[in-house]
């Protein structure tokens, strides 16, 4: 059995490509790898070694070739400093991404593939290439554990456990371009490197641990706290400083690790010198730090992305710290210490959340951290085997459940980035996606609603519609099809409904698909002397379950300047012959809101006719 746990990162590994495999389907452009944040740091490769540009001109070029036309998915990376144009995100990803591009860029070529740097050969390069560091992760993770006297079948355990037992999965396959898999990796073997450098005759890890610190500032900066944990790998003032003295006696491979170090930090600074002929640059704009505003307790515990709400897992190892205590005190501070620091920078972002999808993604950076607690926590129970089994199956429980929450976030049954107690628990128990969306109540100033339960005529469109075949409540429902594709709806006045220039309409209803696929939709429909200005169609499909009610919820921003006599017309659509659709007890209200900028991008409130 042994012999089989050293294949544990090979294992991980081969879970996360089946989880791609399933869930990521690249060719469809609202679904290609290099995406969100990532499209900034991959956008040093093609500047540099394609487009020679490095004001970035080709990125219209780019997202109008690959991404689609509907902005959610635009990421506009481009900042100005010194009034020239800068990335705003910074190199280091770049430099670790270098021999996957190039790969990709030679393949692209031999295959006939279109050797722009955005084709598929090179998506699927930066697929792989997350996929490489998070095997090159888990096996030093593994190696580090064991260093820390962790038995085999801990250490790949715990390996286990940080693989699938944490948010690492979700950041590696369903946003493999953002920074984490990689900061993962580079600072576990970074830690690794610097427990070799004490504990070894071999002083040439000095010059790989100084390359590696390199990397990680120019992936984030702010993982500079890292190097507070150099006095954990170490084992002692002592060890240390025999080590550092011994490093002063041998010039060539002290002066090979600070040259390979500087060498790396050149490649920022010359590509600002060469954009704006300053050295050093702020390229972040308004986006700053406020440390004295720290957000400390919501990036721990908030139900709005906090770490130890979406990683319990994390949350348990921090009892791993009274193990370190009672083995070394020093070394007790320093973790201590290091968490404090961590934390506290975190968030002071003004954006402490940080926009993540599933829990709190920068904490990924130092799950190597995470282990080794997760290490002393075992250690300080296993004289006691009852615990043992207790808290290996909490650990196996809590991955189960992990799993599932990741499926959740990847099938975006969480909302994108505001998560409330109510959606946390209203998501919690259910695999499948719902069209629901949570107002602010505090936000609505006023309400007209209407109401049609299909029982009778009440004068709304389409009342040929109505019928008995299936129902949720009553008798009568409105049946929609290929005859007659537009189900009974309201074709109303806006004005006077609303009473602020910031207002929604919200849909509500429940409905019935006939059949596994349907191509209906809801109407919302802006007209102005019945024609139409600002039509938008919501995508029913991924919401219906073959003959089954369903309730659901759809709101959408009234236009701010529209004109006087602008109707809207608010329907369901369904002009497929095969696969009938049932509407039944249809709500609409025009929610008047307060105007501030807070209650104007609403999560889940459709823009309308947004391009």
């Amino acid at each position: 059995m042994r012999k089989w746990l050293k294949f544990t990162p090979g294992f991980i590994l081969l879970v996360y490509v089946f989880a791609f495999l399933f869930l990521r389907n690249p060719a469809e452009k609202w679904d290609r790898i290099i995406n969100s944040d990532g499209k900034g740091y991959y956008a040093y490769l093609t500047a540099i070694f394609i487009y020679h540009d490095l004001d970035f001109k080709f990125l219209e070029e780019y997202e109008k070739n690959y991404y689609p036309e509907d902005k959610a998915v635009f990421k506009e990376f481009r900042a100005h400093a010194y009034g020239k144009v800068v990335n705003k995100c910074f190199a280091g990803l770049a430099i670790v991404w270098l021999p996957f591009f190039l790969l990709g860029h030679f393949l692209s070529i031999i295959l006939g593939y279109p050797a722009d740097g955005y084709s598929m050969i090179y998506q699927y390069s930066i697929a792989v290439a997350a996929f490489f560091y998070l095997w090159l992760g888990c096996f030093i993770l593994y190696k580090l554990l064991r260093k820390f006297n962790a038995s085999e079948k801990q250490a790949a355990f715990i390996t286990l456990l940080i693989g699938l037992g944490t948010n690492l999965i979700y950041f590696t396959v369903i946003e493999g371009s953002m920074a984490h898999v990689y900061s993962f990796c580079l600072i576990t073997v970074f830690l690794y490197s610097t427990y070799q450098l004490f504990h070894t005759g071999t002083r040439w890890w000095f010059a790989l641990s100084a390359s590696l610190i390199a990397i990680i500032l120019l992936i984030r900066p702010t993982n500079i706290v890292i190097l507070l944990l150099i006095p954990v790998m170490s084992g002692g003032w002592k060890n240390m400083r025999e080590t550092l003295q011994q490093l002063l006696l041998k010039p060539v491979i002290l002066g090979s690790g600070i040259v390979l170090f500087l060498i790396f930090l050149s490649f920022q600074v010359t590509i600002w010198y060469l954009q704006t002929r300053h050295f050093l640059v702020y390229s972040y704009g308004n986006e700053s730090f406020n440390f004295l505003d720290p957000h400390a307790f919501s990036i721990l515990f908030s139900y709005n992305r906090g770490w130890f709400i979406y990683t319990p897992v994390a949350f348990l190892s921090m009892a791993g710290l009274a193990g370190i205590f009672r083995e070394n005190k020093a070394k007790f501070l320093w973790v201590f210490f290091f968490l404090i620091a961590f934390i506290y920078v975190a968030s002071c972002w003004w954006m402490w959340y940080y926009a993540s999808k599933f829990g709190q993604r920068i904490f990924i950076d130092i799950y190597a951290l995470i282990a080794i607690l997760l290490v002393y926590l075992f250690r300080i129970i296993q004289s006691k085997k009852i615990y043992v089994i207790m808290l290996t199956t909490l650990c196996m429980l809590l991955t189960g459940l992990n799993l599932i929450q990741f499926y959740q976030h990847a099938k975006w049954i969480f909302p994108e980035t505001y998560i409330t107690r109510q959606i946390y628990w209203n998501s919690f128990f259910t695999l499948h996606l719902k069209a629901q969306v949570f107002l602010p109540q505090e936000a609505i100033t006023g309400k007209n609603s209407f109401i049609n339960d299909m029982e009778k005529d009440l004068g709304w469109m389409n009342p040929e519609t109505l019928n008995e075949t299936d129902v949720v409540s009553g008798k009568k429902s409105s049946m929609i099809d290929s005859v007659h594709s537009c189900s009974v709806g309201l074709e109303e006045k806006v004005q006077p409904e609303i009473s602020s220039r910031n207002a929604i309409i919200k849909v509500t209803a429940y409905i019935l698909s006939a059949g596994k696929k349907s191509i209906s939709s809801l109407i919302v429909d802006f007209q102005l002397e019945e024609k139409s200005y600002c039509y938008t169609a919501f995508n029913l499909e991924p919401f219906l379950r073959d003959h089954e009610w369903i309730k659901i919820e759809y709101a959408i921003y009234v236009p701010r300047e529209f004109p006087e006599n602008t109707f809207v017309k608010i329907y369901f659509y369904n002009p497929s012959a095969s696969v009938p659709l049932f509407i039944d007890d249809l709500k609409i209200d025009f929610l008047s809101l307060k105007d501030d900028m807070d209650y104007r991008s609403i999560e889940g409130v459709r823009f309308p006719c947004r391009k």
